[in-house]
C-alpha cells in the first residue's frame, strides 16, 4: 500500500506514544511535527527521526493526508476546522471540540469537503475491549441488561507536566477520562437515550507536586467526582464515576452484567491494562478470556489513526470517528447539565453502529 502521508501538530505529553506508534505501523510516512515550542518539536522530531520541525501555521500547507491534532482541548475547534479547510482529513484528540456547536460545525465541515473525520479515544479497539465485543455478541453473558465503569485517580497534577488546564471549563474528569468509559460502554452496548449526574469539586485548589510547575496551585472550575447514571436505547442501566480525588481503590475498569453472567473488562483508558474475565453462573469462578485480536498487551494509542488511513485508502469502515465522538461528546454534555441543574437529560444523537476491527486486513498491513 502507498505510504499515508501525516503531520502532527502537537507535540506535548501524548505526543511520543502517537509517534512510536505511526512509525511502527508502517505504512505512514510523518512529514513534519509542529508545536508553538519549537525546542520542543526539534525534540520530539530527532527523538522518531521526523524530518520537518514547524510552527503550527505552516502545518496546514503540508502536502499530506492526515493532520493530527494534539494540541491542547480548548485549542480544538479552532484547529480542527482549519485542518478541514485546508483540504486535509483530520484525527483529533479528544475531545473532538468543547462544545457541541463547535463539534456539529466541523462534522458539517467534514462532510461538506468529503473529508473524514476521526477523534480519539481509540482505546476502544484495544485487545481487550473488542474482546469483550465480541463475547456480548456471541451470547456468552445473555441478553446485558446492566454495567458499570470507574476511573479513579489521584489526579494529573502529579504527574502531569503541564496540568493547569484540566481543571478548566468543559475538561475535569468528566470531559479528560469520561470519554474513555463512554466511548467504550457505547461501543459494547449502543447509544445512550438519557442521563442524570451527581458532582462535586472537593479541592477548590489543587497543589501541582510535578515538574517543572512543582509547587503552584490551580483554581478549580470543574467538578473533581462525577458520577452518572445512564440509560441506554437498548434498556440497559449504566453507571458511570470519574475522579481525580481518589489516590486509592479497588474499582478499576467496565463490568457488564447479563441474564447469563458477568464481563469484567479492564480500565479503559488503556490499552495494555489487565485482562478480559467472565463468569457464566454456573462457573464456579471468573475465567480469563483469550483475546482475539493480535496486538498482545500493547499501548497502541493511534492505532484509530491506521483505522482511518485504511478507511481513506480502501473505503473500509472508520471506528474512532467523528460522529462516535459527537454523541460521547454530547453524553457528557447531558452529564454536565443533569449535574447543574438537577434533572434528567435526554441525549438527541445516536452513535454509530461499529462493526469489530478486520483482523485478516490488519494482518496485511501492520508491522509490530
Amino acid at each position: 500500500m502507498e505510504k499515508i502521508k501525516v503531520a502532527v501538530l502537537g507535540c506535548g505529553n501524548i505526543a511520543p506514544v502517537y509517534l512510536k506508534n505511526l512509525k511502527r505501523f508502517g505504512i505512514f510516512d510523518i512529514v513534519a511535527c509542529a508545536d508553538i515550542d519549537l525546542d520542543r518539536a526539534k525534540s520530539i522530531a530527532s527523538e522518531f527521526s521526523v524530518s520537518q520541525v514547524l510552527e503550527p501555521d505552516k502545518v496546514y500547507d503540508l502536502d499530506v493526508d492526515i493532520i493530527v491534532n494534539l494540541t491542547p482541548p480548548q485549542h480544538h475547534y479552532e484547529v480542527n476546522k482549519r485542518v478541514l479547510e485546508s483540504g486535509k482529513h483530520l484525527y483529533s484528540e479528544k475531545p473532538l471540540c468543547s462544545t457541541l456547536k463547535e463539534a456539529k460545525e466541523i462534522l458539517e465541515l467534514a462532510e461538506k469537503k468529503k473529508l473524514k473525520v476521526g477523534c480519539a479515544p481509540d482505546t476502544f479497539l484495544s485487545a481487550n475491549i473488542q474482546t469483550a465485543k465480541k463475547l456480548i455478541e456471541d451470547g456468552w453473558i445473555g441478553r446485558p441488561f446492566a454495567a458499570n465503569c470507574f476511573i479513579l485517580y489521584g489526579g494529573p497534577e502529579k504527574w502531569h507536566p503541564n496540568p493547569h488546564f484540566i481543571f478548566k471549563k468543559y475538561l475535569g474528569p468528566l470531559f479528560d477520562i469520561g470519554p474513555y468509559c463512554l466511548t467504550a460502554l457505547v461501543f459494547l452496548l449502543g447509544s445512550v437515550k438519557k442521563v442524570s449526574g451527581m458532582g462535586m469539586i472537593t479541592y477548590k485548589e489543587r497543589l501541582i507536586t510535578s515538574e517543572p510547575h512543582r509547587g503552584e496551585k490551580i483554581e478549580v472550575e470543574m467538578p473533581t467526582y462525577v458520577t452518572a447514571n445512564l440509560l441506554f436505547d437498548k434498556g440497559i442501566i449504566g453507571n458511570v464515576t470519574v475522579s481525580y480525588d481518589v489516590p486509592a481503590t479497588n474499582l478499576r475498569g467496565i463490568e457488564i452484567y447479563g441474564t447469563e453472567g458477568t464481563l469484567v473488562v479492564p480500565d479503559p483508558n488503556f490499552f495494555d491494562y489487565g485482562r478480559v474475565l467472565l463468569k457464566r453462573h454456573d462457573d464456579k469462578e471468573f475465567r480469563e478470556m483469550p483475546v482475539i485480536n493480535p496486538f498482545n498487551y500493547d499501548n497502541l494509542r493511534g492505532l484509530g489513526i491506521l483505522d482511518m488511513a485504511l478507511a481513506i485508502k480502501l473505503q473500509t469502515p472508520l471506528r474512532a470517528s467523528g460522529s462516535l465522538a459527537f454523541h460521547v461528546l454530547e453524553t457528557l454534555h447531558a452529564v454536565y447539565t443533569s449535574l447543574q441543574e438537577e434533572r434528567f437529560v435526554d441525549v438527541k444523537s445516536k452513535a454509530p453502529d461499529v462493526p469489530l476491527l478486520d483482523m485478516k486486513l490488519l494482518r496485511e498491513v501492520l508491522y509490530i
